[in-house]
Parts: structure tokens; sequence; C-alpha cells
């Protein structure tokens, strides 16, 4: 970079000459050396070429870590992305048809298809929001611009999700509350320059992909969203279809509606096209042509995440992934194990041990105390609550409060009866003497 910089600095210096050839210093001849050149370089900035990044620079972008998330978190961000609707869409017509100027961005270096979070903390914070909503970002309801990045970046060159999220919300394509207008992704295929198709038929997306295209699809409350998402499909091996999901995060595919109908290698998703057809709940393909010659040789970093047994007593390690491969080892409730691949109910912890994901859980199990029936004494004044989640209506009660223990909900909270009153509520259960 330094040695750019030195170029950069050379040229500069050579223009200033010539400048002063035409009369240049005669019109500036009061202001410092440092002004001359400053003003120099702004009136020449739009002819120098900003230096190329490194391939290091460049692969640094990918996104190597799946980040550690819940249903839970995933489900807040859904409602961002609802399920299109026939209004929702003519609307991102009008917003096509409205675009009649196209950008002139300046791209990176090309390095083939990479993969992009839009929950990756480089960006998972920047605004993506057309009517200044702060909660609205690419990490809620970036999915569309964050897949469009990808197409770009593995046909033309380098675009990150937030430079792609600011073009959407500038040129009309940001919904105000319904994430990305599908209609964006004709406009990306125009302004970089794509070819492009679009169908609502898996089995001609599929074709397609066969066919040195990159798919961005639409799906609805299914497989991979409780609400609306966008994932980029990226290719077919051994019946499977291969994917980019921008909102994965470990243990994604973990939970009861989603367990052995996907593998997950890394940031890959490979789902078979039966379950694709029978889960994915899909609603739109839109396909993006990319020369062979271009296929990424580059190797993303695969991603690894931590999991606990979750088992009355003890969990079986075996050789392979199957309930007949030979059993190597066992693991004790709570024990902490790394996750390197899954393959349908199966969990690789390490070479050549397998266990079943059934087992493993993102938290470990609380030990809750019984003490269902006896009395205790509140040791100050305190609040108890109508809900579990300790919210919801207050109850304040006075040091030295009996109380009863009707219930031990967690390790921290129990549901009570104040003895007093007869008042039923929850409390944490560090409060008594």
């Amino acid at each position: 970079m330094k040695k750019h910089k030195n170029i950069v600095l050379g040229i500069v210096c050579i223009v200033i000459a010539l400048l002063s050839g035409f009369g240049f210093y005669n019109e500036n001849k009061d202001k410092t050396t440092k002004e001359v050149v400053s003003q120099a370089v702004n009136e020449i900035k739009d002819y120098i070429t900003e230096y190329e990044m490194t391939s290091k620079e460049i692969s640094e972008l990918a996104t190597s870590e799946i980040v550690e998330q819940t249903e839970e978190q995933e489900k807040e961000v859904s409602a961002e992305q609802e399920v299109e609707s026939e209004a929702f869409e003519l609307q991102g017509k009008i917003a096509y048809n409205g675009s009649n100027k196209y950008p002139n961005v300046k791209l990176g270096n090309y390095v083939g298809l990479t993969y992009y979070s839009q929950i990756d903390t480089r960006w998972k914070n920047h605004s993506y929001t057309s009517i200044g909503n702060k909660s609205q970002t690419i990490g809620s309801s970036g999915c569309g611009a964050t897949c469009s990045a990808m197409v770009v970046t593995a046909t033309k060159g380098t675009i990150t999700p937030p430079e792609m999220g600011d073009l959407f919300v500038k040129y009309g394509f940001r919904s105000p509350n319904s994430g990305t207008y599908w209609s964006a992704f004709r406009w990306v295929a125009d302004v970089f320059d794509i070819g492009y198709q679009e169908t609502s038929s898996l089995d001609k997306a599929v074709t397609l992909l066969k066919d040195n295209n990159y798919v961005v699809c639409s799906v609805g409350n299914g497989l991979f969203t409780t609400g609306g998402h966008f994932i980029l499909l990226t290719g077919v091996e051994d019946n499977n279809i291969k994917i980019y999901d921008p909102y994965l995060y470990s243990g994604k595919f973990d939970t009861s509606t989603r367990r052995g109908k996907v593998t997950v290698k890394g940031n890959t998703v490979y789902c078979s096209i039966d379950n694709f057809r029978k889960y994915a709940n899909f609603k739109g393909f839109f396909a993006y042509k990319y020369e062979t010659k271009k296929e990424n040789k580059t190797t993303v970093k695969t991603s690894t995440y931590t999991r606990y047994v979750k088992v009355k007593s003890s969990l079986n390690v075996r050789k392979s992934a199957s309930t007949k491969a030979k059993i190597v080892g066992s693991l004790k409730n709570n024990a902490k194990v790394t996750v390197y691949e899954t393959k349908g109910d199966w969990a690789r912890i390490g070479t050549n041990k397998w266990v079943s994901s059934q087992y493993l859980s993102t938290k470990k199990t609380e030990t809750v105390k019984n003490t269902v029936g006896k009395t205790k004494t509140l040791k100050k004044n305190c609040t108890l609550y109508s809900k579990s989640s300790l919210s919801g209506t207050k109850y304040n009660y006075k040091k030295n409060t009996t109380v009863k223990i009707l219930k031990n909900i967690s390790s921290s909270v129990d549901y009570v009866q104040v003895k007093a009153t007869k008042r039923k509520a929850y409390i944490k259960n560090n409060l008594y003497k």
C-alpha cells in the first residue's frame, strides 16, 4: 500500500509541474505550498485510480465466523422480512421503473464466490432503512442486500453488504417496513451487466444452477426462516442444493422443526432437492449467469462452534455418523464439545468422533435444587412478578415477608405464594434469608 501511495504522490508532483506551465501558480501565488498541492490534488482526483486491494485484504472481507445466536433472536428480526404481497411487489415495480439513472460503482478486485453474513459484527449494525428507523439494519433486514453483494462479488468484483444496502436505499429498493423489494435483483443485473432470469419453478432454478447461475431465492416461513428471507443458491452437488444463508448462525438447523433436513459444513448449507421442495416454502428465484473461467478457487475458513451435552446418563461417541458404528467413547451431561460439521442428525466433534445432535444444546443444563414446599423469609424489601420472566405486573413486599415455594422454575427463579395475602407470583430465589 505504501508503494501505491508513493506512485500517487509522484503523479501529483508531475501534474503540479505541468499545471505551473499553464499559469496555475500565477493564479495561486499568494497561497502556501500546502494549499496549492491540496488544490491540485482535488482538481485531478477524478483521474487518479484508487489503489487495488491485495488478495489478503479481499479474502479478509469474507465472513469466516458463524456467530452464536438463538432461534428467539432469529424470530425477532424475521418480522422485518414479511412475505411479499401483490401490493408489495407493485411498489417494487414502481421503484424499478423510477430508477432510470444508474450509479457508477467502483468494485474491488475479482475474487469469486465469497460468503457474507448479514450478522457479521463488522456491519450488522449498519443502517438499512428508508424511513429513519434505527432498528432497521443490515443485521435485521439486509438479507437481500447481502445476497446481492455475494452475487456481484462472485461475478464482477468485490462489494460488501453495507455498500449494496446503501445503494438499495438511495435508489428506492429498500421498502419502508418489509425488507428489500424483489425488483432490486433486476436492478442489480442492469447496473452490473449480469445475465439474468426469473422463475417461480424449483426445477427451472435447479437447471439454471447446473448451467452456471447463482440464484437468489425468496423463502417464507419454513426451513430457513420464521418470517421472510433471501438466500443464495450456489450450485448442485450429489442431488443437494448448495446454499449460502446470509442469516446462518451456529445451531440454526438443530431445532426440532429443522433437524435432519439439511447438512451444514462450515458456511455452506446442503439441502436435498426433495427437502427443499417440501420445507423451504420458496416464492421466487432470481438467477445470475457467471462464466466458468471465473469460478472461485478461494477457500474460505471453515467455522466451528461450541455445544454442551444434554443427557441424563451418558452420550455415546461413535466412529461414524450411525447408530451401528463402533462406540469410541462417551460423554457426561454438560460436557463441552466443538462441532466441526453436521450430517443429518449427527455432529462431528473430532476425527472419527460423532455424536447425535439431538443430545447437544447451546447452553449448559441448569441444575435446579428441589425446594418445593419449603417456607422462606424475604431478606429485604423486594419485588415479585406476575410472569416467570420476572416481568409483567409488579408486587412489592417488605423485608421478613413469609412465602411458600410452590415450584422451582429454574436455578434462579421460584413460583411462590405469599403467606399473608395468598398472592402467587415469581421471585428470584436469592432474595430469601
